[in-house]
This record gives structure tokens, sequence and C-alpha cells, in this order.
């Protein structure tokens, strides 16, 4: 049950607080003061879609908070996420920022859209004032047969094998090219392995063959580059190499070394470095000697490099690109050419699935057409409840090829005069009809789930006199074992309901804001005369109507 809503800073609400009862509370208020605003406000916590637009002008943030009573399936959900709760109530709280931002939380812990609305699922049922085009379409009626049915389980078990079955035959269909289609590929295929393992690639190849290109174009710089520091090094034709001077030092530093720890310590010192000039000079040798320019070498690594960079631009910029395509390839084609032996295994899996598909569509089936009748017989005496009095409604279900929700099609089909054929809602029923049928069914279906809270935005729309009075009536029932919340137009729900809430938007310094309070017995007799059309005769009728539902 919801037992607080809070709202601040949303659209025209500054800062509102209420608390609700149980049985049936209705909200009233004049045209365009803020009731569709509240709406809006229990949605968010419902986890709608953020809407920076109902940041109320001049504010950062746009929050809802309500808090609900707990039931034991409520516990277990929250339990599974791990959110802590106490042993009677959960706080719901969301907040949007006016850049779009959304935030939702469940007693404190943050929680994703998707969680939020699967356990808003199971505190509130609201209808919406768009909410009956469902009716308008036959589609979804299947759904509220479903719910009616509790097939949960069943719908649940045909849908796994239902995408099994879609998986495998998508599979099936994409085995099956024709010969030529196959035979191309094979030979595409083919080509681009054969191409590849021919080549014999190493892992970075292309870097070596960059290397050893750069060392064969630059062969005669490099040995004459290599046979000058040497001679400066180690062989200077003057006898005055690096080598030289710093061997002559070492002589002359070595008499004179056990005088000095100093001198010890740079005797060491210009001896290492005598010894790294001759190994550095010598290195420097072997390598000039060793890179000679060989033209078919430098040829042979042109070309290379050159069939390296053609596969790149055909399989991909890395040599390991090109053999993980390869890789790629040998997989497809050993699957083309195993393809008839996959083909045979997918029909026969395909065989055993169409079989157990066809046994859970049949479950299916089966629930459906024996809630139907039970559906049928609740919704026609809910309408004679209705002041449709002759209504005679049928639910249909019809076999269809196998989809997402079964081998069955449902339509609701009615008769709301004496004689007339059974045809679809779609053609038959006025507003004020449509109405009456929804109720209908949210009376029937509120009797068979767990769903405490039942919210209804204008479900009088299109009804007057005495069909007003029958959906009074009907809220009132409801109310006696569900919390019922009405935004209603209509002097005869506002007069029977148990608690009565004002809705006002005021206007000061230009700008707008909307209260809500609670009225007492004299302010509901204000707010019923002004609904009914004011002056003292619609006060009388007030107050008759008031005490005509105590």
């Amino acid at each position: 049950m919801l037992e607080q809503l809070s709202i601040k800073n949303v659209a025209v609400i500054d800062h509102l607080e209420v608390s609700f009862k149980n049985g049936v509370s209705v909200l009233t208020g004049e045209t365009g003061a803020g009731k569709s605003i509240i709406i809006d406000s229990i949605n968010m916590i419902l986890g709608s879609r953020g809407n920076k637009e109902l940041v109320r002008h001049g504010t950062e943030n746009a929050d809802v908070q309500a808090v609900f009573t707990l039931n034991t399936e409520l516990k277990s959900l929250l339990s599974e996420n791990d959110i802590d709760f106490d042993d009677d109530n959960v706080i719901i709280s969301r907040r949007i920022t006016k850049d779009g931002k959304s935030t939702a939380r469940i007693n404190g812990t943050i929680v994703t859209l998707s969680l939020l609305r699967d356990i808003a699922d199971r505190l509130i049922n609201i209808h919406g004032q768009h909410d009956n085009q469902a009716l308008l379409t036959p589609a979804k009626h299947i759904k509220f047969l479903d719910a009616y049915a509790k097939t949960e389980t069943e719908l649940q078990n045909y849908k796994l094998l239902y995408g099994k079955y879609l998986a495998a035959e998508r599979e099936l269909e994409d085995l099956m090219l024709n010969e030529q289609e196959k035979l191309q590929k094979t030979d595409l295929l083919s080509y681009q392995i054969n191409e590849i393992d021919s080549a014999k690639l190493l892992p970075d190849e292309d870097k070596s063959l960059k290397e050893q290109l750069s060392l064969l174009e630059n062969a005669e710089k490099i040995n004459e580059s290599a046979d000058k520091a040497y001679a400066c090094l180690y062989d200077a034709p003057d006898g005055m190499s690096a080598y030289d001077l710093i061997s002559s030092a070492v002589a002359a530093i070595s008499e004179i070394s056990d005088l000095s720890p100093e001198l010890e310590a740079s005797y060491e010192t210009l001896t290492n470095a005598m010894y790294s000039v001759e190994d550095a000079a010598k290195e420097i040798r072997a390598f000039g000697e060793n890179v000679e320019f060989d033209a078919n070498a430098l040829n042979e690594a042109e070309e290379r490099l050159d069939l390296i960079n053609r596969l790149k631009r055909k399989y991909g910029g890395t040599i390991d690109e090109i053999l993980d395509f390869c890789e790629k390839a040998k997989t497809e084609l050993n699957g083309i050419v195993n393809s008839s032996e996959r083909a045979d295994e997918l029909k026969a899996e395909l065989k055993k699935l169409n079989e157990e598909l066809g046994a859970a569509a049949a479950k299916l089936t089966a629930k459906r057409t024996a809630a139907a009748a039970n559906l049928e017989r609740d919704i026609e005496r809910a309408l004679h409840e209705l002041n449709m009095e002759k209504a005679v409604f049928s639910v249909c279900v019809a076999p269809q090829k196998y989809s997402s929700n079964g081998a069955d099609s449902v339509e609701f089909m009615i008769a709301t005069n004496p004689g007339e054929d059974l045809k679809p809602l779609v053609k038959i029923a006025s507003g004020g009809e449509l109405s009456r049928v929804m109720l209908a069914i949210k009376s029937i279906l509120a009797k068979t789930d767990n769903v405490e809270t039942l919210i209804f935005d204008e479900i009088d729309t299109g009804v007057s006199g005495e069909a007003a009075q029958k959906i009074a009536d009907k809220l009132r029932e409801i109310g006696k074992t569900k919390q019922v919340i009405c935004i209603t137009h209509l002097p005869q729900l506002a007069s029977a309901s148990d608690n009565h809430f004002l809705i006002v938007k005021d206007v000061d310094n230009e700008l707008a804001r909307t209260t809500l309070r609670e009225l007492d017995t004299e302010g509901r007799v204000h707010e019923l005369a002004r609904i009914v059309g004011g002056g003292e005769a619609a006060e009388e009728y007030a107050r008759e109507m008031l005490k005509k539902n105590e």
C-alpha cells in the first residue's frame, strides 16, 4: 500500500507531501491544477523514463519519494537484490536533474530502472488516461488474458523453447545456401587460405625486413663510418687513436697510483675506459665487415615486404590480423564442407524442438481457453454492474502461427445491445464503454494479483449519470480489499470516496504553485458543490450525496 508521497520541484509543484489511507481516495481540482503532474510523479517512482522538462523552473533537481508497506513477495525480491529493509516499509526515491540525469534508490540503495520497474510492478497498478487505447489494440488483449489465467510459468517455458527453435532455424537457413553460392564461397575461401598459407608469414617479420632493408640500402655509408670510427678509436694512422692516448695515460698514472687513493681510483677508471674503447672498436669493425651491399638480398627483402603489404591491404593491418583472418576462413570453410552433416543435425534438432514447442504451446492454449470462458463470465457480470446490463462479452482465442506469445491470437469481442452480433471492441465501443470495460477488467485482475494499490486517472472519461454512479460503486467494491486512488471530475465518484484530496494551483509573483490537502466534511461539501456547478442548491445536493454514501 502507498502510505506517503513526497514531491519536490516537479513542474508546478514546489513541495507537496501527502499521506494516503486504505479504501478509496479521490483527487479533484480545477482543470490545469496539476493533477497530471501528480500522476507523472508517481510514474517516476514506477520507473518511467526521466524527463528533464519535469524539473521545476529555477531548481536543480526534481525529487519524488514514496513509502510503501511490504508484502512477502516484495521481501523476497529485495533480498535477492541485496537491498536492506525493515519488517514493514520500503522507501523508493527518484531524482531527475535539470540536465536529464536520473537516479533511483530503494531504501537508500541505488538501483537500475529495470529493477525499479520490476519492484514497482508489484506495488502499484496505474491506469492512465490513454490506457484505454490498449483495448483498441487486439495484439495486447493476450496480456490481459494471461494475467487473468496466470500463465507465467507456461509462457516462460514456451519462450525458452521458442528462442532455441528460432536460433536453430536461423543457423539452418545460413547453412542451406544453394550449390552455386557454396561453390563460390568455397573457391574464395580456399584461394584466401592458400594465399596466406603459402606466404609462410612469421610474427613481426615485417619489422625485421624493414631493419634489413635499412642496412642494405645504407651499406656503403655504414662501412665508411665504421672504418672511420675504428681508426679514431683504435688504429689511427698517426698513432693518436683514442686507445693509444688512453693507454699512454694509464702508463703514466700507473707510476704514481700507489701514492694516493684518488690516483689509484683514476688509474682503475682509465684502465676500464681503455678496455671499453678497445671492445667498442672491435665490435664496430666486426659490424661494418658484416654489412655488405647485396643486390639480390635487397631485391628479395623488397619483394618479401611488398608481398606482406599486399596481404595487409587485403586481410588486415598487421601480420597477426592476417593470420587471424586465415584461421577464421579455415573455420568457415570447414563449416561449409561439413554443412550437410550439420544441416542433418539441425533438422533433427528442429523436429524435436517443434514437438516440444507444440506441447508447450498446447499447454498455453489449454490454460488460456479454460480461463477465457471464466473471464468472459466475470467481465460480463462486471459490465452488468457498470450499467451495461445487456452487454455480451467474448474472449476469442484462435490458433495462429508460432510467435513469441505462443500459438494463439486473442481478441475481445462485445455486443452492447440486445440482438447485436459480437464485434471487435475497436468497432463498437464508445469512450464511456471502453472506460467501463477497462474498469471491469481491472476489477477482476485486482482479485487475482498481489498488487495492493490501484490508481485510476480519470477512469470515468465519457460517462455520467447512472453509469458514473455504477463506476463509483465498483471502485468502492475494489476499495474493500485494495487501496484505490482516483483522479476524477465526477461528483458521483468524489462523494463515494473514503478520503478526498483537493488539488489547487495558485500563482504567486507570477510563479505557479500546486498544493494538495485532505478535505474535511465541509471542505468536501464545497468541492462537490463546485463540481456540480456551484450555488446553495449545489451545496445541499452535495450534502445529500455524502450522506447517501456514508
